[in-house]
């Protein structure tokens, strides 16, 4: 597993970017930033980027997650990666992390398991782990391609990331895929990452059954690619992984009506949400299309914003 080398993404990226370089640097042979179409007023942090030494790669137009993290990996490899750690721009890196992240990997091997990804046991609050092998090695479960280590022999077995579903959903289906060619994902005994996971709002109104008064809401966009993506990956991977999407299927669609009851005007997120169910069943991927990125643009939350924790 040596040399490793980081591929971060980015998209409209501050100064925080140069945070999630200078965190990991001293722990890599080398770092990549991909930038994911940002518009001109990101080139300062950019060429700042290029002053630490990354490789910074720079695509024209947006053209999401999948294609920005295969682009980096693939950059990786042909300078002689044998591991590539990816993460967000936003990403903050703990001393020792990637040695805990080989580790990991190492002790897999070392048992006979060829593992897939390696993750951290935790991300921000969410454990990533959920059982040991008979090995004793830590299996992990429905990972964040934040943090996530993929060493060079299963980036060529499996394929890259799929590009198709853009963005959400595209690291657990690259586990998914993972786990049904017996590449179990694992995970780094101890080792966290703290990650932002989005915005909390608390919801107005009386208390309601089984509604949490407090919860986390991405970009109303994000919620096309949600719905149409969970489409894709369980017409997919439902033989195989049955009970497992059955399970998340039905939480995504309860999350799916609390969603639709806090947005504003709501006949525009339920036509979000309809066109993405729609395009998942015609197989349809890649960016959502120009008329509903319009109407994404008007639907606000009926929440109030809570501050980020510091």
């Amino acid at each position: 597993m040596e040399p490793v080398w980081a591929v971060i993404t980015s998209y409209r990226p501050d100064s925080g970017l140069l945070s999630a370089i200078e965190s990991i640097r001293h722990q890599v042979t080398g770092v990549i930033v991909v930038d994911d179409g940002s518009e001109p007023a990101a080139t300062p942090v950019l060429e700042a980027a290029r002053a630490t030494g990354a490789m910074v790669l720079v695509s024209e137009i947006n053209r999401g997650i999948g294609n920005a993290l295969n682009r980096g990996i693939s950059a990786a490899i042909d300078a002689g990666a044998a591991g590539i750690v990816t993460l967000d721009q936003d990403s903050r890196v703990p001393h020792g992390f990637v040695d805990a992240l080989t580790s990991a990997h190492r002790r897999a091997c070392s048992t006979g398991v060829t593992p897939g990804p390696v993750v951290p046991e935790y991300f921000s609050q969410v454990r990533q782990a959920y059982a040991h092998d008979s090995h004793g090695n830590l299996l992990a479960r429905d990972v964040i391609q934040s943090g996530m280590l993929l060493d060079s022999e299963t980036v060529k077995s499996l394929g890259p990331m799929d590009e198709d579903l853009f963005i959400d959903l595209v690291d657990i289906e690259f586990e998914l895929r993972s786990l049904d060619a017996r590449r179990p994902a694992v995970a780094a005994p101890g080792a966290r990452l703290e990650h932002s996971l989005g915005q909390r709002f608390r919801r107005r109104g009386p208390r309601l059954p089984g509604v949490p008064r407090v919860m986390m809401l991405s970009s109303p966009f994000r919620y096309y690619y949600r719905a149409r993506n969970r489409v894709l990956v369980d017409s997919r991977y439902l033989r195989t992984h049955t009970r497992r999407l059955i399970r998340h299927s039905l939480r995504d669609y309860a999350y799916f009506l609390i969603v639709l009851t806090l947005a504003r005007p709501r006949r525009s997120m339920w036509r979000l949400l309809s066109a993405g169910f729609r395009d998942g069943v015609r197989g349809s991927g890649g960016k959502m299309p120009q008329p509903l990125e319009r109407v994404a643009a008007t639907i606000r939350w009926a929440a109030d914003p809570l501050p980020r924790p510091r």
